[in-house]
């Protein structure tokens, strides 16, 4: 038997309530020459069973529980495919998703990174929201990933070539909640990535995500310094020999981050404020201007919110006398 063109790698634990949708998105693909790897990372559910129903389109592997980057890396491990295609167990993909994206990569002339575009939807599958991920310059890929620009959503339909991983390494088992935007980050180092439009993923939205989690917290903001302490100069800005553009770019980074509010974030744009003035000092003015307008624009908000606060208040005791009398 022939290897097939593409490996679809499904990682799951305890999916029992989407796996069976996020399967048949696969088997309904009209590109049909790939397999579907589902990774079993130690469930207690009926999730065995399901994937095991379907025989053999679906080759099903087992393993003690060791995290979403482990079962990735096994499924690397086990693919038979020219191309790597991630699936969430909860995620789908539309009808042409493969053939779209097989076409591109095959077009690109070399290693590769592809990604659609996404559809939001609900537990029941209901679609909510959709959003198209523009693909900004090769150099700027790295930064805007770290800002969450719309790019930084690849991750949830993602394909390339299997060789990449050779070259950038294997998920990093370290990393429970970060380990997709790591790995994105280390592929748009190494290769070009290519978007193929057209809302092909829909990704699930609940409250079990990973997202969701107290720990994700802790290692996301591990994860955001450590990436930007490691930013290039030319990743940073397209004037990388200029220490003023370098930081004034760290200091946009620090503006976007500082507006977000929680402390996550804030304590991030502290630390981008502190490099962007040991880039070169003459970036002090700007850093202090960025720090005046957000206390201003946090003073503001504060003194809306108390006025509000009051006016809502006398309303509230004129209503009580009024109804009183």
């Amino acid at each position: 038997m022939s290897n097939p063109t593409v490996s679809v790698i499904m990682p799951v634990y305890n999916g029992e309530n989407y796996l069976r949708s996020a399967v048949e998105s696969v088997l309904a693909q009209t590109f049909r020459d790939f397999e579907v790897v589902v990774v079993d990372d130690g469930s207690k559910d009926s999730t065995p069973e399901i994937a095991q129903s379907y025989g053999d389109p679906v080759r099903y592997v087992r393993q003690e529980n060791a995290g979403v980057a482990a079962a990735v890396n096994r499924g690397i491990r086990e693919a038979r495919g020219r191309y790597f295609a991630w699936l969430s167990h909860d995620d789908l993909y539309a009808p042409e998703k493969l053939e779209k994206q097989l076409r591109a990569l095959e077009s690109s002339g070399g290693p590769g990174v592809c990604y659609t575009d996404i559809k939001w939807i609900d537990g029941e599958g209901k679609v909510f929201d959709e959003k198209e991920l523009p693909l900004p310059p090769r150099r700027e890929v790295v930064r805007a990933i770290l800002l969450g620009e719309p790019v930084s959503f690849a991750a949830y339909s993602l394909m390339c070539d299997l060789s990449c991983f050779e070259r950038v390494g294997p998920y990093d088992v370290k990393k429970r909640h970060t380990q997709d935007a790591d790995m994105l980050i280390r592929l748009a180092r190494e290769f070009p990535f290519v978007r193929v439009p057209g809302k092909l993923t829909s990704v699930r939205e609940h409250g079990t995500r990973d997202s969701y989690r107290p720990t994700f917290v802790a290692e996301a903001q591990g994860f955001y310094r450590a990436w930007l302490d490691d930013l290039r100069p030319e990743e940073l800005s397209a004037s990388p020999d200029s220490a003023m553009a370098r930081a004034m770019s760290r200091k946009q980074i620090a503006d976007t981050f500082y507006r977000r509010g929680n402390e996550l974030w804030t304590g991030l744009a502290r630390g981008e404020y502190r490099k962007a003035v040991a880039e070169t000092p003459l970036a002090a003015p700007a850093v202090l201007g960025s720090f005046a307008s957000h206390y201003f624009r946090k003073a503001a908000f504060a003194l809306k919110s108390r006025r509000n606060f009051y006016r809502v208040g006398l309303r509230s005791a004129l209503r009580g006398r009024l109804g009183q009398r």
